[in-house]
């Protein structure tokens, strides 16, 4: 009588899959690279610093990504309320109508005072728009020429310039300007701590009312719309266009915003960019997963009383996380290749360092072929990680 297959003993090799085998067999002969070619050993002792750099971006970023796609997916699954979309009508015009008082604030005059031509002093903080202006020479009366900018702190310091010849002109506030300079250019604008946060109000405001017509359409949730439309977006731009974005306008805009208390390190702008931009991924996955539970199992759960968050917390996400585990790897390693992108920002990872190497040395095949190995072994490991989680978080069906 047949007793079924008898499981043969393969040896120590046995669990290693085939691929690995072949990647042992080749670990000698690249030790020996390594160890007995100079310019190898200079390229690893010089890269080596930075996978701490791309370790530390990876999983913050990894983090980063799963939170905000978590939060994401979560939003897909909100009902629109009997109240929801007059909420938001509501809050629109609530934005609106602040803007509206801010932007009816008294406005400040400034005079640009001295000579045609040569430099002109402006205060640090005044508007883009006039300092374009004064540039270009678009005001009228002035020269086809322009002027040359050279940023001051105050008044003060703007008027010593002047009088010591090293600017022709100034721009200065009307209240704070001497009588006896000529006057080239008169103007008034808001001023910037008004006008920035009325722009910003009033784009919510349109934003809000937009969402509300959107719901009123489709009848979903305004937050839901959010979800869906940041994940097309973000689904549909390169990751290197994201963090080009995030670490130059969006750094210098937040930065001007808000004074220079935020100012974002290029580390910390990789990372943001690189978890914005996979965080539309993470999401799909998120949604996937929650997709994936049978629905009786929630409306068994309802009908036993349990709250909508714990039917969330005890029956649908447990089930969910170990759905996903597998592509949540996958995302893992993709982003861990994907941090060579942020080279772009000089942030000193494997591929900067790399990068680095070739242009003090003008050798290209050691370093790069160092960056090759390098990013080889740290996708093994995340590779095998991602295994043992899957091996221990799946259950006997």
């Amino acid at each position: 009588m047949s007793s079924g297959p008898v499981q043969q003993k393969r040896g120590l090799l046995g669990n290693l899959r085939p691929s690995y085998i072949i990647l042992l067999t080749a670990l000698p002969f690249v030790l020996y690279l390594f160890l007995t070619a100079e310019s190898y050993t200079r390229a690893l002792r010089f890269i080596l610093p930075g996978v701490g750099t791309t370790a530390i971006v990876t999983v913050s970023a990894y983090l980063a990504a799963s939170v905000l796609g978590m939060i994401l997916a979560a939003l897909q699954r909100l009902e629109l309320g009997k109240r929801t979309i007059l909420t938001w009508v509501v809050g629109a015009a609530l934005l609106a109508a602040t803007a509206l008082v801010l932007f009816t604030r008294p406005q400040i005059e400034y005079v640009l005072v001295g000579a045609e031509g040569g430099r002109v002093a402006i205060l640090q903080g005044t508007p883009q728009g006039q300092t374009r202006v004064i540039q270009s020479g678009g005001f009228p009366g002035a020269g086809p020429e322009g002027f040359r900018v050279r940023s001051v702190t105050t008044v003060a310091s703007a008027l010593e310039r002047l009088e010591a010849g090293e600017v022709s002109a100034a721009f200065l506030p009307a209240a704070e300007a001497p009588p006896d300079l000529p006057v080239l250019w008169e103007t008034s604008f808001l001023a910037p701590g008004m006008k920035q946060p009325a722009v910003l109000l009033l784009v919510l405001a349109v934003a809000a009312a937009s969402l509300s017509l959107a719901a009123y359409s489709s009848g979903h949730h305004p937050l839901r719309i959010v979800s869906e439309l940041y994940v097309d977006l973000l689904r549909g731009i390169p990751v290197l266009v994201v963090i080009l974005c995030v670490g130059f306008p969006l750094q210098g805009a937040i930065r001007d915003a808000t004074g220079g208390f935020i100012d974002m390190s290029r580390v910390v702008r990789g990372i943001v960019g690189i978890s914005l931009g996979y965080a539309a991924y993470m999401a799909e996955i998120f949604r996937a997963g929650i997709e994936a539970v049978p629905k009786g199992q929630i409306e068994a759960a309802r009908s036993m009383g349990l709250s909508g968050w714990q039917t969330a917390r005890f029956v649908v996400l447990p089930q969910a996380l170990r759905i996903v585990i597998p592509p949540l790897g996958n995302e893992f390693i993709a982003m861990l290749k994907d941090t060579s992108l942020l080279s772009v920002l000089s942030v000193r990872d494997i591929t900067q360092r790399a990068r680095e190497f070739q242009a003090s040395n003008f050798e290209v095949f050691p370093p790069f072929n160092t960056v090759a190995m390098l990013y080889i072994v740290l996708t093994l490991m995340a590779s095998s990680v991602a295994k043992t989680v899957e091996r221990r978080a799946t259950w006997t069906r």
